[in-house]
């Protein structure tokens, strides 16, 4: 992995405004990763990084399959941004931000 493409990726998030969302997907595409690459490298992301801004591109929290407790944080941080979940998920159509 080049460092300049992990650079690139968090610059991304930390542009995702506060309220709004991106996809895993959609910030590697514009860093030069896939999609897995992006959600690999996000574990990375320490607490200056808006890691929970950053979702499934189908508006799921994909960290619940490896941390419950995670899922929870990012839903109450994004919860205390003002996005609105319909069940589980993120409305896209009303929160993505296209970076």
């Amino acid at each position: 992995m080049r460092a300049d493409r992990l650079e690139a990726l968090f610059d991304l998030v930390a542009r995702i405004p506060s309220g709004r969302v991106c996809s895993y997907g959609a910030l590697g595409e514009a860093a030069g990763l896939t999609a897995r690459q992006a959600g690999s490298y996000m574990r990375l992301a320490g607490e200056k990084d808006a890691w929970w801004r950053v979702v499934g591109a189908d508006g799921r929290l994909p960290i619940v399959k490896s941390s419950p407790r995670g899922a929870d944080e990012q839903r109450k941080r994004l919860e205390a941004e003002g996005v609105v979940f319909k069940g589980e998920r993120v409305p896209m159509n009303l929160y993505f931000w296209q970076p």
